[in-house]
């Protein structure tokens, strides 16, 4: 036998090797997803299944084109593994089509453009979600439940079954509403077709955590604030309303997220990524440098501007932050080899994810935090290690 020509022996051990790791992220992920589709919406079950069969047949096209034998990469779960995670971040009412956009961009792009597995720079699943939020704004923000279908007006969550809207989509649209200098805008208070009468209804209905006594304050600030600008001055009014409403806030963005449906699929997550840890699927390093980072930013914004940064709590149980520290930024391929190059990159993570989600026109920014650090793997690598780079992954 050539000494070039590859050991088989080792292939098959490192292949099931692959295929206990993606098997236990699998059953990690297992309960967090069983709980999204009781609480949630069933439908995500059939999205899942839909794009993990769909990458299969894809990756077995890919591979077929590449003259590449199909069982071993078909087997080892990577795909499968990958095409799951990528429908826990899709809305389940989107399109069937633009989901078969999805696992091709997955597959075709995100994984065999660059060689294969172990060799993608980008996340692939992160590739096909950046594409697709990119691409099909609309569908990728209607989170639609099937609860609405019955009757909206009876789920605890009941603005984000009519509207589609997440807690964090809601708090971004209160916020621009509070944060609005249009005085024409703020001083119309008596329409039902407004935005921000649509949102504090919603918010009564679901924030069992704000005061009655607190609402009706807010409230009777805002129609003396929008009565004033009528009478002495619109810009004085509308002001005086903003304030108001940023005054409450903090206590909207408690009610909203920690009594949402969301808190406790994203408690989900966390258990699931602490039974990774425990079983050293995964080290410590970048689910932690993220979770730090994200709250130092947190608590700087909180400094800066108190009315407009989420509490501390609800922002790291918010959005896709679980899912992400523990499930996607730790992907072994296209993140940081090193104990210290994770901890950079974790880090690098966590601040981007809270300054795209603050600072932009997305209510979440963990897709393209993680792709935007992916970008830079190579320096920390080299930096962190020398020339030797990733070849050195075990080194601090």
């Amino acid at each position: 036998m050539s000494a070039l020509a590859p050991d088989t022996h080792t292939l098959a051990s490192a292949h099931r090797r692959v295929r206990h790791i993606m098997l236990q992220v699998m059953l990690a992920l297992l309960p967090g997803t069983l709980l999204q589709a009781w609480l949630i919406d069933e439908r995500i079950l059939l999205t899942a299944s839909v794009s993990i069969v769909s990458a299969l047949l894809f990756e077995a096209l890919a591979l077929r084109l590449r003259g590449k034998p199909l069982l071993p990469s078909l087997n080892d779960g990577s795909i499968a593994l990958a095409a799951w995670l990528l429908a826990l971040c899709l809305p389940p009412s989107l399109p069937l089509w633009q989901l078969l956009v999805a696992t091709f961009v997955l597959v075709m792009l995100g994984k065999h453009l660059y060689g294969g597995l172990g060799h993608n720079p980008f996340n692939p699943a992160m590739v096909a979600y950046a594409v697709l939020i990119v691409s099909f704004p609309v569908t990728m923000s209607d989170w639609q439940s099937t609860d609405s279908v019955r009757d909206p007006r009876t789920q605890p969550g009941a603005w984000d079954a009519m509207s589609g809207a997440t807690p964090l989509d809601r708090l971004r649209q209160i916020r621009l509403q509070a944060g609005s200098a249009d005085p024409v805008a703020e001083s119309v208070t008596g329409s039902q077709n407004s935005p921000a009468v649509a949102l504090d209804g919603a918010e009564a209905d679901v924030s069992a955590g704000v005061s009655a006594s607190a609402s009706a304050s807010a409230s009777a600030t805002a129609g003396a604030g929008a009565g004033a600008g009528a009478g002495a001055g619109a810009g004085a009014g509308a002001g005086a309303g903003a304030q108001a409403s940023l005054a409450t806030y903090s206590e909207k963005a408690q009610a909203l997220i920690l009594n949402s449906h969301w808190l406790w699929v994203n408690l989900a997550w966390l258990a699931g990524g602490l039974y990774l840890l425990l079983t050293r699927i995964i080290s410590w390093h970048i689910p932690v440098a993220i979770g730090c980072s994200i709250s130092l930013m947190y608590l700087v914004l909180g400094t800066v501007s108190t009315d407009h940064a989420l509490p501390l709590l609800p922002a790291l149980l918010s959005g896709a932050i679980m899912l992400g520290a523990f499930f996607i930024a730790t992907d072994p391929v296209t993140a940081a080899a090193s104990r210290k190059g994770k901890l950079f990159y974790g880090a690098g993570v966590g601040i981007l994810c809270v300054l795209i989600r603050e600072f932009s026109s997305y209510p979440e920014g963990f897709a393209f935090a993680v792709l935007l650090m992916n970008t830079a793997v190579p320096l920390i690598d080299y930096l962190v290690t020398g020339p030797a780079g990733r070849s050195r992954a075990g080194t601090p």
